[in-house]
């Protein structure tokens, strides 16, 4: 399987006004990156501690397998939380520097969507196979970041997932029955550190839906918007299907 590999960089042309964004941007995502990683860091340590304490006060049995495996299943949230906060930090610093790398293959669209649902425990019925000339992990991000999305801010509501293939064109949403978006929210939350409610309402750094549009953008796509505040969101991700170099 040959691979390409090429870079995406948005045109800047830095001015006083751009370099007093960017240390605005700076302390914005430090105040949020320390809360943030701050947060999962202090969960692990707790459940250690508490592990240990009660390990010193019990026999050989609380090492029953059951009691072991719920504790390896606790860590295993807190560091997939930590690894993708880790990963959207790096994704930031890579999309401002010019640095987001992008290295494309030819795979089944079909089977990454399928992946991408089996993260949250959802099935899909494949009606088609889509092959495609694209960055696998990054077209797999985008539908992560989408997904945990219509999870986070759906209120617990069924999710609508579709993926489509439109002559040569590929559309894939996800539509959920949550908050919902004002017309200024619409507007603001493909910007960096940018969310429909306050960050302490919601986990995160305000960072998905910038990074996903960037890799779109990078794919010759985009990502659009459709939502009713209190009446739920719908999210499209639209890219050309490219077959071959």
């Amino acid at each position: 399987m040959s691979t390409t590999l090429t870079t995406y960089s948005p045109v800047s042309n830095p001015d006083i006004l751009s370099l007093i964004e960017a240390q605005f941007y700076r302390d914005e995502f430090l105040a949020l990156a320390s809360h943030e990683l701050k947060t999962p860091l202090t969960a692990l340590k707790l459940q250690t501690q508490v592990f240990k304490r009660y390990a010193k006060k019990s026999t050989q049995d609380f090492y029953q397998k059951d009691k072991v495996d719920e504790l390896i299943d606790k860590i295993d949230i807190q560091s997939t939380k930590l690894v993708k906060l880790i990963n959207s930090m790096l994704d930031i610093s890579r999309v401002r520097s010019g640095r987001l790398v992008i290295v494309k293959e030819f795979f089944n669209l079909s089977e990454v969507f399928e992946e991408a649902l089996g993260h949250y425990g959802l099935l899909a019925q494949r009606k088609k196979e889509i092959f495609i000339w694209a960055d696998r992990e990054r077209i797999l991000q985008v539908f992560d970041i989408l997904l945990s999305n219509a999870f986070k801010y759906g209120n617990s509501r069924p999710i609508e997932v579709k993926l489509t293939k439109k002559k040569d064109w590929v559309e894939f949403s996800v539509k959920d029955q949550g908050i919902g978006l004002s017309t200024e929210d619409q507007k603001r939350i493909f910007h960096q550190f940018q969310r429909g409610v306050p960050a302490s309402q919601v986990s995160g750094l305000g960072l998905g839906l910038f990074i996903a549009r960037q890799i779109m953008i990078a794919h010759g796509g985009d990502i659009s918007v459709q939502s009713k505040l209190h009446q739920g969101s719908k999210f499209k991700v639209k890219f050309r299907i490219q077959e071959s170099l």
